[in-house]
């Protein structure tokens, strides 16, 4: 069989995906506009005058729905300011805040775009279980949830929506609404010298779109590409990513079934939040990774794998003292089922870099054990190890011969 290099194309959009009936179409706009480099005039009793610099100004109605005559002509001039189609501009404003994940199951006889119904139930199904485990384990990484899922993880997960499949092949797109980020607090005192940069929180949402992503992208390498059996140190790290038995047991249903092929996920992240960095833009797993998975998800249930001194994130803070040897980085994660920062204590020379992973939307794992002190930010004071959480399910390649 020819070898399938799918990739959903990034303007592709969601078919009657219904995105609108569940925002405010004119709200959305107005963000776009805002991130794209337009600012709007004193608004009057009709609407408001909005500009780009000097090149261009459109005039925008309160209260504009996409069904409306005016909404098309405000799409129009858009779309001939960016020289693209208004369809593409139309599907960035309906999207900047959802973020969309295309799965696809294949088969090798498609008819018109169709695969067996058990196949297709058994892939909506397991797209539910794996985005489900994937919220829980956004909260606390575990190889093995045994049923003690997050109820504040289910409550995402319910926001989730299911668009409709597209033509040409079988895809469902999976729609994650994203709270709007909120705006940086009024600027703390000054410390004479301080060096202080602070960055967007990551939503909710898109931390659990983002795990997902991940531990896809951990269970390809750790599990499906390498021609050996994973280690534990291997399965330790995919779980850090966000991987449980839950989720390779979601996937082994999906690929165990005669009609599928293969497995694909293509994610496209909202344009009104940063993207994430050292995420894939699609995963792929045949279905000959079947066998492999159903034996991981037995190591994973006999390790119980639950790392209790592990916080990952992005990073939102990067602050150092002139002359101070040390400096902080705070990374935003979930301790004990609630939003927080963790700040981790390193020496200068580390900064740098930590701050072009910040720069970048680079998620990072920090080991160390969490000190708390009444009044206090968390603190790791000495990290064992602070990398690129993509960097961390890179399988170890075995010893060399003679070595």
């Amino acid at each position: 069989m020819t070898e399938s290099r799918w990739r959903a194309p990034a303007s592709d959009p969601v078919v009657g995906s219904g995105a609108f009936m569940h925002a405010a179409a004119s709200h959305l706009l107005q963000l776009y506009l805002q991130r794209t480099g337009w600012t709007a005039d004193p608004p009057g009793p009709a609407g408001a005058l909005w500009r780009h610099g000097g090149d261009a100004a459109i005039a925008i109605p309160h209260d504009l729905t996409p069904t409306a005559t005016e909404w098309r002509g405000v799409v129009e001039r858009l779309a001939r300011f960016e020289r693209r189609a208004p369809r593409d501009v139309e599907t960035s404003v309906e999207f900047h805040l959802t973020d969309v994940t295309r799965l696809r199951a294949a088969n090798d006889i498609v008819i018109r775009g169709s695969i067996p119904l058990e196949a297709g139930v058994s892939l909506v199904s397991s797209a539910w279980s794996m985005l489900r485990a994937s919220a829980t384990t956004a909260v606390r990484p575990r190889g093995h949830i045994a049923g003690g899922f997050s109820r504040q993880a289910d409550a995402l997960v319910e926001q989730a929506r299911l668009g409709h499949t597209q033509e040409g092949s079988y895809v469902i797109p999976v729609l994650m609404p994203l709270t709007p980020p909120a705006a940086e607090g009024a600027e703390r005192p000054a410390v004479p010298g301080l060096e202080l940069e602070r960055l967007a929180h990551e939503p909710p949402e898109r931390r659990v779109m983002r795990t997902f992503a991940q531990a896809l992208a951990a269970v390809d390498r750790v599990i499906v590409a390498p021609e050996r059996t994973p280690s534990a140190g291997d399965l330790q790290a995919a779980v850090v990513a966000g991987a449980s038995r839950e989720m390779v047991m979601a996937l082994h249903r999906v690929l165990s079934d005669d009609a599928v092929s293969e497995f694909a996920a293509a994610f496209s992240w909202a344009g009104g939040v940063m993207a994430p960095a050292g995420v894939p833009s699609s995963v792929r797993l045949p279905a000959a990774a079947a066998s492999r998975l159903q034996q991981a998800a037995q190591q994973l249930k006999a390790s119980s794998y639950t790392p209790d001194e592990i916080v990952t994130g992005p990073i939102v803070e990067v602050r150092h003292e002139p002359e101070n040897p040390f400096g902080e980085i705070s990374v935003q994660t979930v301790r004990r089922g609630r939003q927080t920062e963790v700040r981790v204590r390193l020496r200068a020379e580390q900064l740098l870099e930590t701050f072009d992973w910040a720069r970048d939307g680079r998620s990072v794992v920090c080991e160390g054990r969490v000190r708390r002190m009444p009044g206090r930010p968390l603190m790791i004071d000495e990290p064992r190890r602070v990398q690129p959480l993509d960097e961390t399910y890179l399988p170890t390649p075995p010893a060399a011969a003679g070595s």
